[in-house]
């Protein structure tokens, strides 16, 4: 393959009717130049052959899976055995064990796998992590993360083994940033969970300790109404984010921060997307041009904590097939 920073990554979709691939990523290879859909694969009569036919073909470089969370682990290795880079939804595989296996059939394949985790790649959040390293709301000691949104179908396959729960589906976007900010792992965990008939979590809360004074609270659900909320809490003020912090807008936005004074201080942020941000970062790493924002060390790490936390919350519960829906 050309790696030259003028040649398109071109890319095939395995699970192309997914909501995700075309309301948001389908968008964001056609905004870049860096990036060409070649093919697109789905399901024909229940059969996943599209899938093989694809990853088959010598005109694809990079393929992008959006498959329900069962299916990522088995479409990542074919993908790196037919010599294609990856990139995967979140979460990347169900348990930190398939996730460091993934990474190392990736590095045998001197190939590119990375986790689609869009946040990290908006200006809004590069400057909050920024403020954060700077010192400039003091000495961190709490995040308080929020992603709540009401899931109406529970034939959806995150109601199932397929998706298995809120936390695999949202709990990357409360418990990434004071990950990333931290950069360390957790030293305690507890959580609590809503589980349905099936014994999936469709409602989870919890708290991290990271550690050297500092924690953070999280909560994902499936019936609460829509939020998506970062508080960030440190000696010198409290940093919120007005709206929904995740992905970030396309327009521009602010960041505030409260002084102990209750004075505000507004901080202007330009708009872009995150979506377009993350697959152009993938094809830079692809290129050799730079390293992954969220690689290897950072899905190990978060597949880890999400191991403890499903575990605490099963732990924590007596009766873990309840009666939600």
């Amino acid at each position: 393959m050309d790696t030259t920073a003028t040649t398109p990554l071109r890319w095939g979709a395995i699970g192309s009717t997914s909501r995700i691939y075309r309301n948001a990523l389908a968008p964001a290879f056609a905004a870049s130049d860096h990036h060409v859909v070649v093919a697109e694969a789905s399901r024909a009569n229940g059969s996943e052959r599209p899938y093989a036919d694809l990853l088959a073909r010598d005109d694809i470089d990079a393929v992008y899976i959006p498959l329900p969370n069962n299916g990522h682990r088995p479409w990542i290795l074919a993908a790196l055995a037919a010599g294609k880079h990856v990139l995967c939804e979140k979460p990347l595989t169900m348990s930190a064990a398939d996730t460091a296996e993934v990474f190392d059939a990736a590095e045998a394949a001197g190939r590119v796998l990375m986790e689609a985790y869009m946040w990290p790649h908006h200006p809004r959040a590069r400057r909050i992590m920024q403020l954060v390293h700077d010192g400039a709301i003091g000495e961190v000691n709490a995040f308080r993360s929020v992603f709540t949104y009401p899931a109406s179908n529970p034939a959806d396959h995150r109601f199932d083994e397929r998706g298995a729960g809120a936390l695999f589906d949202v709990g990357i976007y409360c418990l990434a940033p004071p990950m990333l900010m931290l950069d360390r792992d957790p030293v305690a965990v507890a959580a609590a969970a809503t589980r349905n008939a099936k014994g999936i979590d469709v409602a989870m809360t919890g708290f991290v300790d990271w550690g050297r004074g500092v924690g953070s609270n999280f909560d994902v659900s499936f019936q609460a109404p829509q939020r998506r909320i970062l508080e960030i809490t440190g000696t010198d003020g409290i940093l919120t984010v007005p709206g929904q912090h995740t992905p970030g807008p396309e327009t521009a936005s602010q960041i505030l921060i409260q002084r102990r004074d209750d004075a505000v201080e507004v901080i202007d942020v330009e708009g872009a997307s995150a979506f377009v941000g993350m697959v152009d970062q993938f094809a830079a790493v692809v290129r050799g041009q730079a390293p992954a924002v969220f690689g290897r060390r950072e899905s190990v790490r978060l597949a880890r904590l999400l191991d403890r936390l499903h575990a605490a919350s099963a732990a924590s519960d007596p009766n873990p097939a309840g009666d939600a829906q």
